[in-house]
């Protein structure tokens, strides 16, 4: 933790760090209150999509053309799709029309309004503020443009959970100041971001906000920069670090003088299937994935912290490869699953060479804590009589794939692995856990981010 004397020279000088970091980011002029976000999560390339004005008022328009202007109040309605040869829309309920224009504006006028964006396979999902949007490549793009802060409440809920401000909203305001840190990094030079959590930080709009609101509020505009250059740090997080914390040059190969690797406590005990998971695969399964045959041979080369840096492989046939530990999880991660204890989460891990010919019974008395009817799919198949004498591990696939119809002769692997995530910066399971115990949202950054100072970006 930081010196009681420190934080009383941020106090003395924090108006003249504003001042600076204003000159610095945005050459004497105050940054634009509003960005874009660009809806690739939910809404990547779709077909057809139905926008509804849900409350407040709007205007349809081609972009910088106001005689193009159409009223759009709330209850109306735009259809958007292909027309088998040029798209097509329809607004409210009126026929399909030719849409000859590139793109359309959607601007809110006023304070408050809302809109929704729906499409066929079930995505719904309402935003605030104002959307353009377009035809490109066989499908609609959307670009939601609203207000720094109501982004951020349509981040912290979905990157947390707002149930967690009933215990630990400490925590959500650390979220809150990093992916604010975050965003104004990322817009430094350009308002765009994306809504995806492969690209950017997850972004939900309307859909999540809750009790998580309150830790946007009230930290409304602060953010975390370098205590030397004053420039916004990377404020990377992950789910769950899994009790041990990583250098950002052991992930992304850039040294980050803001992170470090050292064991943490918080994030021990805490997170549930992103605490502690196992993962069970056969040896001839294992091996088809990377082009060998039934592995026979293991050994992990592995980083101070515990994660595994380099996976070497032997097969059956004397055939070996070396992948590294990402493209291990990578290959097995369940990709749009929900995560349970039976999945491949992350890259710290150890693994256990089994004999095929071992009961699920036997196996179930080392697997501490976890029933024999926990092993879930593994198990789906298999008849009640044969839990007490089995089935036989020879049986598996894995556990994502549940068994086969005949037992194999191949060695099993168990991988058993803590965290979810990369490891670098803030562990939100971790900074929750924190919370409970008492610690402030200064604290909790301060114990995740180092060489850095908490700053009024704007009011």
């Amino acid at each position: 933790m930081k010196p009681l004397q420190k934080r009383l020279l941020l106090s003395a000088t924090l108006a003249f760090s504003l001042t600076l970091f204003f000159l610095i980011f945005s050459g004497g002029t105050c940054k634009a209150e509003e960005i874009e976000v660009e809806l690739v999560w939910k809404f990547k390339d779709a077909g057809w999509v139905l926008i509804q004005i849900e409350e407040g008022n709007y205007i349809l328009r081609e972009p910088h053309n106001d005689s193009s202007l159409e009223n759009f109040p709330s209850g109306s309605r735009l259809e958007i799709t292909w027309g088998g040869w040029s798209p097509v829309i329809k607004k409210d309920y009126n026929f399909f029309q030719s849409w000859e224009g590139k793109e359309m504006e959607l601007l809110l006028q006023g304070e408050e309004g809302s809109f929704s964006v729906s499409t066929p396979d079930g995505q719904k999902v309402s935003y605030r503020g104002s959307l353009r949007l377009g035809w490109k490549d066989g499908g609609v793009y959307l670009v939601n443009k609203v207000e720094r802060e109501d982004y951020l409440k349509g981040v912290v809920p979905i990157e947390m959970s707002n149930s967690w401000a009933e215990d630990g909203l400490e925590a959500l305001k650390a979220q809150a100041i990093a992916a604010r840190t975050y965003m104004v990094r990322k817009t430094k030079y350009n308002p765009f971001i994306t809504d995806s959590p492969d690209y950017d930080q997850a972004y939900l709009g309307k859909n999540v906000e809750g009790k998580a609101n309150l830790a946007v509020e009230s930290t409304r505009g602060e953010i975390l920069v370098d205590s030397l250059t004053y420039e916004p740090i990377d404020a990377l997080y992950s789910a769950h670090n899994g009790g041990y914390s990583e250098l950002a040059e052991n992930v992304w190969s850039n040294k980050d003088p803001h992170f470090v690797s050292q064991p943490d406590p918080f994030s021990r005990g805490i997170g549930g299937p992103a605490d502690r998971w196992r993962f069970i695969i056969g040896g001839d399964v294992l091996g088809k994935a990377f082009d060998l045959g039934p592995i026979i041979k293991i050994k992990l080369d592995k980083l101070p912290s515990g994660r595994v840096k380099k996976v070497s492989m032997e097969d059956i046939h004397g055939k070996s490869t070396s992948i590294s530990g990402r493209q291990l999880v990578q290959k097995f991660y369940p990709y749009g699953q929900p995560i349970s204890k039976l999945a491949f989460l992350g890259v710290l891990f150890d693994v256990e060479q089994i004999s095929p010919g071992k009961s699920l019974l036997s196996f179930k008395q080392e697997l501490t804590g976890m029933p024999l009817l926990e092993l879930g799919i593994v198990l789906e198949n298999a008849p009640e009589e044969t839990w007490q004498r089995g089935p036989r591990l020879s049986r598996i696939l894995s556990t994502s794939q549940g068994l086969r119809e005949f037992p194999a002769p191949y060695e099993v692997y168990i991988f058993y692995g803590k965290g979810w995530g990369h490891g670098v910066g803030m562990s939100q399971w971790g900074a929750y856990h924190m919370a409970q115990r008492g610690y402030t949202y200064r604290e909790i950054l301060d114990f995740y981010y180092q060489q850095t100072e908490l700053i009024k970006y704007y009011l």
